[in-house]
C-alpha cells in the first residue's frame, strides 16, 4: 500500500483547510503547513511506540470505534464546536502519544508553521481522530496487524521527519549512534552496593598490604642498571612529519558490477560528485527522467526502479554525499493540492532509497508543485514528464 503518511496527506482537501482556517481565523497557507506537521507529529508519536505493540494498541483504542472513520470535513466542522466528541477524543490522545513532550511538540510545530499555540493544539486534536480512524480501518478491513503497522511507521520515518521541525525529529527518533556506551569499569565504579560497615576498612587494609608486597618484590633485590641515553634524530624540516602522513582523500566510486547507463542521469551525477572542480550550486539539478508516477498519486511506477537502483548505488558507496530531492507535478488540478502531492512524491523517492540502504540523514525531500515544468503540459506525454523528481547535490 501507499505509505500511511502519503495517504493521509493526499486525503486532505482544500475545502477542509478553508473551513479550519476560517474557524481559527488564521491564513490558509499557515493552516495547511500546520496540518501537515500535525499529521507527521501524530504518526511520529505512534512510531515512537512501535517497539511495544501493546502500548501501540492502547493508544489506538483511545479513539473509540463508535466514532467511525472520521473524515477531514467532519473534523473541520467540529473545530468550532466546544462539545464535539471528535475533538475531545483528540485531546485525550495527545498526552498518551507524547507524554511530557506534548508541549515541546506543540511549540515546535507552532514555530515552524507560524500559527499560535492554541491553533496548533486544536489542529492536533482535530487530526487525531482522522489519523487513528484511518489506521483503525486498515487494521479492521485491510488485514494490517499491529506489528505490520509498526513496520510501516518505521519505514515511513524519513518522510515523516521531513515534515517536522528538526528538534522534534531528534526527540521522537533519537540518534542512537550519539548515545555514549558507558565503560564497564566506570559503570562498576559508580554503582553503589549494600554492605556492612566493616567491608570498606577491610578493603583498604587489603589494598595497602598488596601495594607493600608489590613494592618489596620490585625493589628489594633489583640490581642497579646504568641507563644510557639514546640520541633521537631531529624530525625533518621543510614539510610534514613522516610519522603522521596526511591520509589521501577517498574517491567516490561504485563497484564495477554496477553498470550505470552511459550519458544517463546516474552517470552524470557520479561524474559531478567525483569532479573536485564542480561547484555546488542551487541551479544545478538533475531530473530523474525515468521516474514516473500515476496521475494524482505519489505511487512510483515499476519502470522507475532501475534508475532508483543506480542512484541508490551511488549514495550507498559515497556516504558523504547529501542530496535534496524535489518533487514536481503537472498543472492538472488545484495548485495547493499539487504542492502537497509534489512533497509526497519526493518523500516516496526518499523512502525507496532508504529501503535500498541509503542513510535517511543524507536525503532531504521538498515539494515544488507545478513550478519549473520540464515539458509541455498541453500534451499527455509532457504532463507525464512533469510528474517527476529532480535531485540536487548539496554535499560531496
Amino acid at each position: 500500500m501507499e505509505s500511511i503518511f502519503a495517504s493521509l496527506l493526499n486525503s486532505v482537501d482544500r475545502r477542509s483547510i478553508d473551513a479550519v482556517a476560517h474557524a481559527l481565523g488564521q491564513p490558509e497557507q499557515a493552516v495547511s503547513r500546520g496540518m501537515e506537521s500535525s499529521i507527521a507529529g501524530l504518526l511520529a508519536g505512534l512510531a515512537g511506540k512501535s517497539s511495544d505493540p501493546s502500548a501501540l494498541r492502547r493508544v489506538l483504542d483511545i479513539v473509540p470505534s463508535s466514532l467511525g472513520t472520521a473524515s477531514w470535513s467532519q473534523s473541520a466542522s467540529a473545530v468550532g464546536d466546544p462539545n464535539s466528541s471528535l475533538i475531545a477524543a483528540g485531546k485525550r490522545l495527545l498526552p498518551a502519544l507524547f507524554g511530557a513532550g506534548e508541549n515541546t511538540v506543540t511549540n515546535g510545530i507552532s514555530r515552524a508553521s507560524g500559527l499560535p499555540l492554541g491553533a496548533i493544539s486544536t489542529l492536533l486534536a482535530m487530526a487525531g481522530p482522522v489519523v487513528m480512524g484511518f489506521i483503525g480501518k486498515q487494521i479492521r478491513d485491510g488485514g494490517m496487524t499491529i506489528n505490520g503497522l509498526a513496520n510501516l511507521l518505521q519505514k515511513d520515518s524519513a518522510s515523516i521527519r521531513s515534515h517536522l521541525p528538526a528538534e522534534l525529529g531528534e526527540m521522537l527518533w533519537p540518534d542512537t549512534a550519539r548515545v555514549a556506551t558507558a565503560s564497564p569499569v566506570v559503570a562498576q565504579a559508580v554503582q553503589r552496593e549494600r554492605s556492612s560497615g566493616w567491608i570498606l576498612p577491610a578493603l583498604a587494609i587489603a589494598a595497602a598490604l598488596a601495594l607493600g608486597l608489590a613494592w618489596l618484590l620490585n625493589h628489594a633485590h633489583r640490581p642497579r642498571v646504568a641507563v644510557t641515553s639514546i640520541p633521537v634524530a631531529p624530525l625533518p624540516t621543510g614539510g610534514a612529519s613522516r610519522l603522521a602522513p596526511t591520509a589521501p582523500k577517498l574517491t567516490c566510486t561504485v563497484p564495477t558490477s554496477v553498470q550505470l547507463p552511459e550519458g544517463g542521469v546516474a552517470s552524470r551525477v557520479l561524474a559531478f560528485v567525483q569532479n573536485p572542480d564542480a561547484k555546488l550550486q542551487e541551479i544545478t539539478w538533475f531530473d530523474l527522467d525515468q521516474m514516473r508516477f500515476d496521475t494524482g498519486s505519489a505511487r512510483i511506477r515499476p519502470e522507475s526502479q532501475a534508475q532508483l537502483n543506480n542512484i541508490g548505488a551511488i549514495l550507498t558507496n559515497c556516504p558523504t554525499v547529501h542530496m535534496i530531492l524535489g518533487g514536481y507535478t503537472d498543472n492538472v488540478g488545484n495548485a495547493d493540492a499539487n504542492l502537497r502531492l509534489s512533497r509526497s512524491r519526493a518523500n516516496a523517492v526518499v523512502n525507496q532509497l532508504v529501503s535500498k540502504g541509503v542513510s535517511a540523514d543524507c536525503l532531504t525531500a521538498e515539494g515544488y508543485g507545478e513550478e519549473n515544468p520540464a515539458a509541455d503540459n498541453s500534451t499527455a506525454d509532457g504532463r507525464a514528464q512533469n510528474r517527476r523528481v529532480a535531485i540536487r547535490v548539496t554535499q560531496k
